[in-house]
């Protein structure tokens, strides 16, 4: 693909204060926040969920998922052969709306950061593990501007992929450089490292604090190259990720974003649930879950050791419990909660197999299950990136 040329216009304005760009967003926002609007019930997350899959929720309970993946190869295999798959028929991964865009995408999203760039030994077989992946529903591909690097491994490894999938799939990287110039760069480096003309989606990347937030609003901020780029049609959708509930309410209120990325999952450390996911459905964000299996740490059944386990694993003797949950559990509970999509680090054909098997069988859990899956799932509690073991 030939390199995209710099666009003059794309220039920002030569003031470069602290004045941030207007933004359309609704008045009354952070009173809602605060008011109550987000104290929705677990039973009305239910109820959301169920809106959210358009009403494609497929045949099957909870386990089965679980006992497809059972079929798969075992933990410790190598990628593996595509054709050694172990499905024995064809499963559908439902799609879900994407906020309130009008565009619809797979349930659950390939997570192409560290488990994937550091567990596939060559570029080809990481770009077939992606074929396979969207060939099987798995639509929704992830990574970062920076995920492997200076190099970019894992946004090469994808471009490899978008020869002959790039129409098949709805493609999101995210953006580190906070200033005009730096992500407009990283944006143009992004699209000729995946050898696309756009790109479906694009976030600021982990937005560690307040101050971040309105360095990325400001006049010559990275937003502003953002929304520039949307405005061409380079990029479809604008939005965040960040670890931190109190980040992501700020994002909300001034960066107005079509699509937030979040840590969520069973363990609900930090929580999002009430004070984040529930507001922002109802405005009609796109809330993309991710470390929804804890990166691979909350369940041995991982065909690759999860990246910095010895620094972000469990604590002693935690996968020896009886009544862990499987990952099939921490599939079903975010999925169960009004989320566009779950995004998944997938490091292998026994990872993919598990992933397409839990999104096929899912069904929204009941308020019960959902409690009995976060109580047990606490002894991970001090687990994941981020949260180093105590």
């Amino acid at each position: 693909m030939p390199k995209r040329s710099r666009d003059p216009s794309r220039q920002p304005p030569n003031d470069s204060s602290a004045q941030e760009l207007p933004s359309p967003r609704p008045a009354g926002f952070r009173e809602s926040m605060a008011s109550g609007a987000g104290s929705l019930t677990r039973r009305d997350f239910v109820t959301h969920a169920a809106a959210a899959g358009g009403g494609a929720v497929l045949s099957g309970v909870a386990g089965a998922g679980a006992a497809r993946a059972s079929e798969a190869p075992g933990p410790g295999t190598e990628v593996g052969d595509p054709r050694d798959s172990g499905l024995q028929a064809p499963l559908t991964v439902p799609k879900r709306p994407f906020g309130d865009t009008g565009e619809m995408i797979s349930s659950v999203g390939f997570g192409a950061g560290s488990r994937f760039y550091t567990s596939v030994p060559s570029d080809e077989e990481s770009a077939e593990l992606i074929r396979q992946a969207i060939d099987r529903g798995i639509e929704f591909v992830e990574t970062g501007a920076n995920y492997g690097g200076e190099e970019g491994i894992s946004e090469k490894r994808i471009g490899l992929a978008m020869r002959t999938h790039r129409g098949k799939c709805f493609l999101e990287t995210k953006v580190d450089a906070r200033d005009y110039d730096g992500a407009m760069r990283e944006m143009e480096r992004s699209m000729e490292r995946m050898q696309t003309d756009h790109l479906d989606l694009v976030l600021h990347h982990f937005l560690q604090n307040r101050e971040e937030v309105v360095q990325v609003a400001r006049i010559g901020g990275a937003e502003e190259a953002i929304r520039k780029m949307v405005d061409e049609g380079v990029v479809r959708f604008r939005g965040f990720s960040t670890h931190l509930p109190d980040v992501a309410l700020e994002g909300i209120q001034r960066l107005v974003p079509q699509a937030v990325q979040l840590p969520i999952n069973a363990v609900r450390v930090p929580d999002f649930e009430e004070d984040v996911i529930a507001p922002g459905a109802e405005r009609g964000i796109a809330l993309i879950a991710m470390k929804t299996c804890g990166n691979g740490y909350f369940h041995p059944a991982s065909a690759t050791t999860p990246d910095r386990i010895e620094q972000y694993g469990p604590p002693p003797g935690a996968w020896e419990k009886w009544d862990i949950p499987d990952w099939t559990d921490y599939i079903h509970y975010v999925l169960t909660l009004p989320i566009a999509t779950a995004t998944i680090g997938i490091d292998s054909y026994f990872t993919l197999n598990g992933v397409v098997a839990a999104a096929s069988g899912f069904e929204p859990l009941s308020p019960q299950q959902m409690r009995s899956i976060s109580q047990r799932a606490q002894i991970f509690s001090t687990t994941g990136y981020w949260i180093p073991r105590g």
